[in-house]
């Protein structure tokens, strides 16, 4: 398969969720989950991230964020209101920078904004959905994401109850139920073996995990730490970690074909492990 071709958008479905984005490591990775509205990273902004409101940027390096003037430029340009980027505190100042620079220099003002998102504090992004990031262990400041969907449960002291009598405690005041989060898809942005350590539980209870796995091959071993990325074989060493119904290894390298990798992921992960991942590749 021509690197060409693994810079292509696709599309596909895991867990029950609908995806579609490109992931290449040192090209351009963005991943966006049309039924939630957002997106995890920007990559080069092609033109179905513009009407995505909210994007959540891992960090910086610009195969995961180079587009992010043009988002905000498309998105004045086509009269969308709002938008907001999230990052990692220590980026914004800088992205507030740049994308001042751009306004200058197109001589306009952009209506989207780049917002600090500090790790453990979620956003509220419906009365059902909330996001909140992590930081992992990458070369700069970088962010993970969780996004998990809220419901209300009936507490245990009420169950068995008749609705009437639950509607009663409800009527007297009485708390009957509590907001549960259940974790939907994670996304690990790019990171080194430290993940294993920084990422909140829940995130290896997700239905979806997007986990980056740039290399595969048993030579790049030294690499992938020189560069703190993951390695394979990294994930392969925890697997019972894992409980996600679907594990989606993300930003890998072009230097190993997709066949390789493919072959790679079923010799080096137990089978258990295995028969859930999926390598991000166009089939």
């Amino acid at each position: 398969m021509a690197a060409e071709r693994r810079e292509r958008p696709f599309a596909a479905t895991w867990a029950g969720l609908p995806l579609r984005g490109v992931s290449t490591a040192g090209r351009e990775s963005w991943f966006h989950f049309p039924t939630l509205h957002l997106a995890f990273d920007v990559g080069r902004a092609p033109m179905e991230l513009v009407p995505v409101a909210h994007l959540f940027l891992s960090h910086a390096h610009l195969d995961h964020a180079a587009g992010l003037a043009w988002w905000c430029s498309q998105r004045r340009l086509q009269r969308m209101p709002g938008g907001v980027a999230r990052t990692h505190p220590d980026a914004v100042p800088l992205w507030r920078e740049i994308l001042s620079l751009h306004e200058r220099l197109e001589g306009v003002s952009y209506d989207a904004t780049v917002e600090a998102m500090p790790p453990g504090e979620p956003v509220s992004l419906r009365r059902d959905l909330v996001v909140a990031s992590f930081s992992v262990d990458h070369r700069i400041p970088t962010l993970g994401f969780l996004a998990s969907e809220v419901r209300r449960r009936l507490l245990p002291s009420f169950a068995g109850l008749g609705p009437a009598e639950v509607r009663a405690a409800a009527g007297r005041g009485e708390a009957v139920s509590r907001e549960v989060a259940i974790p939907l898809v994670a996304y690990s942005g790019d990171t080194a073996a430290g993940f294993f350590d920084l990422a909140p539980p829940d995130v290896f209870r997700a239905k979806l995990l997007l986990l980056e796995c740039s290399f595969v091959e048993e030579r790049d071993e030294g690499r992938s730490r020189e560069w703190k990325h993951l390695h394979l074989a990294e994930i392969a060493e925890r697997a019972d970690r894992f409980e996600n119904e679907v594990l989606v290894l993300t930003h890998l390298t072009v230097r190993t074909t997709p066949d390789e990798i493919r072959r790679e992921v079923k010799r080096r992960l137990p089978p258990r492990l295995a028969e859930r991942t999926v390598p991000f590749l166009p089939e």
